[in-house]
């Protein structure tokens, strides 16, 4: 068990990492940006201690570009927890999707220990028109 103090410089440690490793990134491709909340150590922090509190992780990304929206940061810290907390991806817009691609992009994140679950807003519209 971590004292408070030990644990605010290992957030910290681990952060800044991070950060570097972004800066990288950021200065290697003009196209890439970081959010201002994702530079912002207490929202990180915050989003910890929602996870530690949490039995299970929730992303959901966008069906046209998955691995853009994905943090698979995040999902490692998840199984980083004791106990690991479950991390499921919900694919939105899957109707942009053909059965093949998303039997493809299932067994992608499947390989990377997560579970995928595809939804389609406007297919969910279309149900409700129909009653």
């Amino acid at each position: 068990s971590m004292t408070k103090r030990e644990l605010d410089r290992a957030e910290r440690e681990a952060f800044l990492d991070w950060r570097r490793g972004i800066a990288a990134l950021e200065e290697s491709d003009d196209a890439r940006r970081v959010t201002p909340f994702e530079k912002n150590l207490e929202v990180w922090r915050q989003l910890w201690r929602v996870l530690e509190r949490s039995d299970v992780l929730v992303q959901i990304v966008d069906g046209r570009n998955p691995l853009f929206y994905v943090s698979e940061d995040l999902s490692s810290y998840c199984t980083e927890l004791e106990p690991p907390r479950e991390c499921i991806l919900v694919v939105n817009k899957s109707d942009y999707l053909a059965p093949a691609q998303r039997r493809i992009w299932r067994n992608y994140f499947k390989r990377k220990g997560l579970r995928c679950i595809f939804f389609s807003a406007f297919n969910e519209q279309e149900i409700i028109d129909e009653k």
